[in-house]
């Protein structure tokens, strides 16, 4: 069907209830009780007054409502991700728990052979949902700081703008500092020691957005792990490589030729993350979070503080020159 076949003669106007809400959604309550959203994002969801249409305060409020409305939209695209993403995690750990090893044939377990196809895919959506998330929350930040961090602009914010923010200079001001300075250098000293952290967490993030990356453009094939053996019960786990590329065949010698290069236990403790991807999986969905409920904190606190102050008109323009519209219709 085209639109051109739709009946409008008879449409003048849509009326429906306002979205003004006195209580919270199920959604977010259910997210917030489970623990799936930091503490941080539900209150600032409840803060913002459950996202309300015609609720906004006055420092996101602008004659088309366009800026609170988009605030409630990266708002939300937070918390379904997080949701996205604890569901990817838990089918992933479940599926790679029926993954064909060894250690299965030995004991006579059952295994699924469609397991591993179905792993690799809930490790690539959760590595989008959680960078989803992270984005998301950057162009919250943007709105609250319009023009504050280089490269960060409402309506095409992404998370590694402010990884570069936090590794330049501290942002402090003078003697005497505005409300957006004061809970600029909030946010800086609440982030800096999560997305610059010390060993053995190091490059968490840009190994993360690498992974990220990989998966999106070149798909499944990228991802090579390596099965080890546990010491005592020789249960099988899998390990992820921590360098692009990782090829396995420059580390097989042919028959009769030398062995070059350090021995190879000391080549996969050089080469691989030195945790199983499962548990590597469940640790990166908890610092995300970390992440974004330390800036979450920052953000409630700021928002209490801004709600009366005028409308940040270089956020709106940011976001109104960030608008794309293009000329398809339809396939023929």
């Amino acid at each position: 069907m085209r639109l051109d076949e739709c009946d409008f003669s008879k449409i003048s106007a849509v009326s429906m209830a306002p979205f003004v809400r006195a209580t919270p959604e199920e959604e977010w309550v259910k997210a917030s009780s489970e623990g799936t959203i930091p503490p941080s994002v539900y209150d600032l969801y409840r803060r913002a007054n459950n996202l309300s249409f015609g609720m906004a305060p006055n420092f996101l409020s602008d004659k088309e409502r366009v800026l609170f409305s988009y605030f409630a939209l990266v708002l939300r695209a937070v918390h379904e991700s997080l949701v996205d993403a604890r569901e990817q995690e838990a089918c992933f750990a479940a599926a790679r728990g029926r993954v064909y090893d060894p250690a299965k044939l030995r004991d006579g377990e059952q295994w699924d052979k469609d397991a591993d196809k179905r792993s690799r895919r809930h490790f690539r959506d959760l590595l989008t949902a959680v960078q989803t998330a992270l984005d998301s929350l950057s162009d919250i930040i943007a709105i609250f700081f319009p023009g504050c961090i280089k490269g960060l602009e409402v309506g095409r914010s992404q998370f590694s703008k402010i990884e570069m923010w936090v590794t330049g200079p501290d942002p402090t001001a003078s003697m005497i500092v505005t409300p957006s300075e004061f809970y600029l250098k909030k946010l800086y000293d609440a982030l800096k020691p999560i997305v610059l952290a010390p060993p053995p967490e190091t490059d968490w993030l840009p190994m993360m957005r690498l992974l990220r990356n990989k998966s999106s453009h070149l798909g499944q094939p990228l991802f090579r792990l390596v099965g080890l053996p546990r010491v005592g019960d020789g249960r099988f786990f899998a390990f992820i490589p921590r360098q692009w590329p990782f090829l396995w065949e420059s580390l097989i010698t042919p028959p009769g030729g030398a062995s070059t290069g350090a021995p190879l236990p000391q080549q996969l403790e050089d080469t691989l993350v030195h945790q199983d991807i499962v548990t590597y999986s469940a640790g990166l969905l908890a610092e995300v979070k970390f992440l974004i409920a330390s800036a979450s904190e920052v953000l409630n606190e700021a928002y209490e503080q801004f709600k009366d102050l005028p409308l940040p008109q270089s956020a709106l323009d940011q976001l109104k020159g960030n608008f794309e519209k293009y000329d398809f219709e339809n396939f023929v």
